[in-house]
């Protein structure tokens, strides 16, 4: 660990950076270092109820290789639960978009919004207030027309039901509007955490990707489907579901229903530089006695999803990937795939309860064939912690990738962020050693060319 941050809440207050979509790495600035920005939801006051208020933490860091500087802090009265960077209207500017909650007097509604920074500061530059419930956010051009949509996993709600769907929205530059939706599930079967979108198969059309779960909580398998758009309607090109064993659901470290199988993110990379794009999903399976952790690699040929690798782990009776990312973390030229999440006792958030919940980190390969645990991290700050959120980037411009998690940590009835900077331990002098293989490549072509002057001056003097 390099470095480590709690917010201006820390024990006064309590603020939760859920989920695993509350962190994003990038230059939003355009000014040559990547920013870190935070999510989540915090309360102002725990200890005053008249003082007390909720709002939504929104955070720009900067991270210096030494410490963590704070750029830009926004609050609002609702809750974030997404952070996204893109460039939504090709402009080669990155736009920053966060989706959550809005509360007011009237209730709850869903809050989409892009921010733009104009060379000195971040202008609000397009919201939508809504009734949906909004889980996951990317940005592509996914009906080929020149204009990327803003894609959306949630539910739209309908009085007391809900239906699950992928939500298009399009920008203007001005105003965010709803373009189209296709519904999942049947009401209550089912729920969509994250979403991707890329050209899966090089054929030229951008497929639609998403995991979560089917059917009810209590039976719950674990979800992957793939959509595409065409400009007027959806169309599904394929789905799975699986189970480790089925008929049985664990519960949570409060004894809530946690389910059998789920999926709470996705990506897609070339993971082994086989000039396949694999799609790489992250959540639990329960086994009948503890909740492992669970890695996958699909691939997709443009018709049939195929499983490559499952990777199931345990520590404490309930293991948890929230979060994954890619990047060459180990400085090899190669990517690596990192995991984040928890690891816990069942019951454990009884008081003085045993198996409090840690944070784990985990750094694995994959080659095509083996799929290669390269480092493994678990840790605990106050009383408990989790790892929702893992992103990587060269965040202080050094050309090294830094791992950056970020999750919630207990003091009693406190919660609050912990952001970390997490680097792997290099060997000793590599960079000396580079520069000295280097020279000697750079030595040994010199003494090749001499010889070679030699040979060829004594061969013409004959």
């Amino acid at each position: 660990m390099e470095g480590e941050q709690h917010w201006d809440t820390f024990g006064v207050g309590s603020t939760c950076c859920f989920g695993g979509h509350n962190l994003a790495v990038a230059d939003i600035d355009d000014d040559g270092l990547g920013e870190i920005i935070t999510g989540g939801f915090a309360y102002s006051d725990l200890s005053n109820s008249t003082l007390r208020r909720a709002f939504a933490p929104l955070k720009i860091w900067n991270w210096d290789g030494m410490k963590f500087i704070l750029k830009k802090s926004y609050n609002w009265t609702g809750y974030l639960r997404c952070v996204y960077t893109g460039d939504i209207d090709c402009d080669g500017c990155v736009e920053l978009i966060t989706a959550g909650g809005l509360l007011n007097t009237t209730g709850i509604f869903s809050s989409l919004r892009i921010l733009v920074y104009n060379g000195e500061d971040w202008v609000l530059s397009g919201s939508y207030e809504g009734k949906e419930v909004i889980t996951s956010v990317f940005v592509s051009d996914v009906d080929g027309n020149g204009e990327k949509e803003i894609i959306i996993t949630g539910a739209s709600l309908n009085g007391n039901s809900s239906v699950i769907q992928i939500m298009l929205f399009n920008w203007d530059g001005k105003d965010i509007k709803f373009n189209t939706s296709v519904d999942c599930f049947e009401p209550g079967k089912g729920q969509l955490n994250s979403v991707y979108a890329c050209d899966l198969d090089y054929d030229g059309k951008v497929e639609i990707i998403a995991v979560g779960y089917s059917g009810t909580v209590k039976n719950s398998s674990g979800y992957l489907g793939i959509w595409q758009f065409n400009g007027a309607k959806f169309s599904q090109k394929s789905e799975i579901a699986w189970q480790k064993m089925g008929g049985a659901y664990s519960v949570d470290v409060a004894g809530n229903p946690m389910g059998n199988t789920m999926a709470s993110k996705l990506k897609v990379s070339d993971v082994d530089a086989d000039g396949v794009q694999e799609i790489i999903t992250g959540g639990f399976t329960y086994d009948g006695s503890k909740v492992e952790g669970q890695l996958r690699i699909w691939s997709w040929n443009g018709e049939t999803l195929r499983l490559e690798k499952s990777q199931e782990w345990a520590i404490l009776d309930i293991t948890n990937v929230t979060s994954l990312s890619f990047g060459d973390v180990d400085g090899d030229g190669e990517i690596e795939i990192v995991t984040s999440g928890y690891t816990a006792g069942y019951r454990s958030w009884a008081p003085n309860a045993s198996g409090k919940t840690r944070g784990e980190l985990k750094i694995w390969s994959w080659n095509g064939n083996v799929l290669r645990l390269e480092q493994s991290k678990d840790w605990i700050v106050g009383e408990a912690f989790s790892a929702w959120n893992v992103e990587t980037g060269d965040v202080d411009n050094d050309s090294v990738i830094e791992i950056v998690t970020v999750g919630c940590m207990q003091i009693g009835i406190l919660c609050d962020p912990d952001l970390r900077i997490w680097m792997i331990n290099l060997p000793q002098n590599i960079f000396e050693i580079h520069y000295f293989l280097i020279a000697t490549f750079m030595g040994i072509m010199a003494i090749i060319t001499a010889i070679a002057f030699m040979l060829m001056r004594k061969w013409t003097t004959r």
